[in-house]
């Protein structure tokens, strides 16, 4: 697992300006394989570790008397069909999946973005967050350090099981 540009041919290329958090990692997939973006993202972020259930459950706990929708929430406002594990399906492509919920606070994506190349297949993960208010901010600078943990623990743990 590595950092990686924000990939530009990605259809969050628009969100990254202005941007209150970017960052992206690639992993190297088995080329092998020709899952859709669907199984890819379940595969990456539908079984977390405890030690990310637990930060969640304190995360829910925290925001709720914020008025911050914790991820019981979010997970009960769409079908199974309609997410990843709690995550909303903004958009789905056949290389790439995009996660997210938009909150009064801040609007969240998440991309996974299968990328060819003939040295071989990458999957890119780009989180993009943009803040509405003070509120906003505060959460995302809280989570922050967390989210960096929880991103490349996510994309190592499906580069093991390949």
């Amino acid at each position: 697992m590595r950092r990686a540009t924000p990939p530009p041919e990605s259809v969050v290329a628009g969100w990254y300006e202005n941007a209150s958090l970017l960052d992206s990692y690639s992993i190297d997939l088995n080329s092998s394989k020709q899952d859709s973006m669907r199984m890819l993202a379940t595969r990456t972020v539908g079984d977390p570790p405890a030690w990310i259930k637990a930060l969640v459950a304190v995360r829910d706990a925290m925001v709720t008397p914020f008025g911050v929708k914790t991820s019981g929430e979010v997970r009960a406002s769409r079908a199974d069909t309609d997410r990843v594990d709690f995550f909303p399906v903004q958009w789905e492509g056949n290389d790439e999946i995009v996660l997210g919920e938009d909150d009064r606070h801040l609007d969240f994506r998440l991309s996974l973005l299968r990328r060819y190349s003939p040295t071989g297949t990458q999957l890119i993960a780009t989180t993009i967050v943009h803040s509405h208010n003070a509120l906003g901010l505060t959460y995302l600078n809280v989570i922050r350090p967390f989210h960096y943990l929880v991103v490349r623990a996510h994309l190592a743990q499906f580069a093991r099981a390949q």
